[in-house]
């Protein structure tokens, strides 16, 4: 039987061992991402047969996501079988490992896809040149941005974290934010990026950050993470809304002062958001990480 225990910062430098070994490499599943939203989840982990076990809870219930580790391994139904002997489901699972598992179960497994869940992987020099038709709308605020405001762009530091917390206390309270229909959604993730900025320099990873600075306060950051060699992701990005084209110009000036030696950056999933789908498509996506839940009885 696998022995879940509640997420601690203690198992992080463990677990980003198994997550390094993972073929396909989800924002989701990160360390810091887990840790940032584990008040609203309540993540546990197990450690079993070289794997990382996941689950968290929906109105009490435990829900298993997928296990974390090398995937490419000829024991699935040998595991499985031992841990759930009456059949398995697993949320959010990525594609690839979602293939794997239908593979060994074949006409006994069910996959229904997560379309809110898919992860949107972007080109880093598409998303710093803004060239062509496309992206003319994105390009022109950002331009416009350049323009008009005398900015300042410094990476996160220790140092800067009170400020940034500031900040997303007035982000909060702007009315923009306050009548957004999904309100509930942005005080979930307002706790999640104050954990992550508490927690900073003990993250385990490689997380970084940029700030907009204007008359000496910040006026837009991101927060994200190395993924690996290629892919690094955004967890969470801020403007104000009082300075025109501020969130098209975090996005492409964070990437110009971070991203040039990665490839990809992994922009996480819209939660079947309209308007944040809207967004994300607009910025045209080069492929996605695809979620699937997974289930088999036996």
């Amino acid at each position: 039987m696998l022995k879940f225990v509640p997420i601690t910062p203690e198992y992080g430098e463990r677990y980003m061992q198994f997550y390094a070994a993972s073929e396909e490499k989800a924002a989701d599943y990160t360390f810091a991402n887990l840790w940032c939203w584990k008040d609203k989840y309540r993540y546990e982990m197990a450690f079993a047969d070289d794997l990382c076990w996941l689950r968290h809870y929906e109105n009490g219930r435990p829900v298993y996501n997928p296990p974390i580790g090398r995937w490419r391994r000829t024991d699935w139904e040998q595991i499985l079988r031992r841990h759930f002997p009456r059949g398995f489901s697993f949320t959010r699972v990525p594609g690839m490992l979602a293939c794997i598992l239908s593979g060994f179960f074949e006409d006994s497994v069910c996959l229904k896809e997560e379309r809110d869940h898919f992860e949107y992987i972007y080109s880093i020099p598409e998303l710093i040149a803004l060239n062509g038709y496309r992206f003319r709308n994105k390009r022109k605020l950002s331009n416009q941005f350049k323009q008009y405001y005398n900015y300042i762009y410094k990476n996160v530091s220790a140092e800067l974290i009170p400020d940034i917390k500031e900040f997303q206390r007035q982000w909060l309270n702007q009315p923009e934010v306050k009548k957004d229909k999904e309100h509930k959604t942005i005080l979930a993730e307002n706790e999640a990026v104050n954990r992550m900025l508490d927690d900073w320099q003990h993250l385990p990873g490689h997380v970084f950050g940029g700030v907009l600075i204007i008359d000496n306060r910040i006026m837009a950051f991101a927060l994200g993470e190395r993924l690996d060699d290629d892919t690094i992701a955004v967890h969470f990005e801020k403007a104000s809304y009082a300075y025109r084209g501020a969130y098209a110009a975090i996005n492409r000036i964070m990437l110009e002062n971070v991203g040039s030696n990665y490839r990809f950056v992994n922009r996480e999933q819209d939660l079947g958001i309209e308007g944040l789908r809207k967004v994300k498509l607009e910025y045209n996506p080069v492929r996605f990480i695809k979620k699937y839940g997974v289930a088999a009885e036996y």
